[in-house]
């Protein structure tokens, strides 16, 4: 009997951590304006559209400039929340 009891424990066990999972990431809250076009709740990469590359950040996560596009390449700085940027070599932006 301990043993059924022992073996249902972990199963439930096992069951409540698969559901709970990993949390998703959520996106920023606010808007983040990139070349003069503004992204609500932004999330992820966004690629300037001209040059140089200018960045408001009004979100309340800190966003991270690259100098290559799709953020690739180097980090060339952090945007943290409320605060503004240009930069002639940047790329591209993202929001983790």
């Amino acid at each position: 009997m301990r043993r059924a009891a022992s073996i249902l424990g972990s199963l439930l066990l096992t069951t409540a951590i698969a559901v709970a999972g990993p949390t998703a990431a959520q996106a920023a809250t606010g808007t983040l304006i990139v070349n003069g076009h503004p992204v609500e709740n932004p999330s992820g990469c966004y690629d300037a559209r001209a040059w140089p590359m200018t960045v408001e950040n009004r979100t309340d996560r800190t966003a991270v400039v690259h100098s290559g596009p799709g953020c690739l390449g180097d980090r060339v700085r952090e945007v943290g929340p409320g605060a503004g940027v240009a930069g002639e070599f940047a790329l591209s932006v993202s929001v983790p």
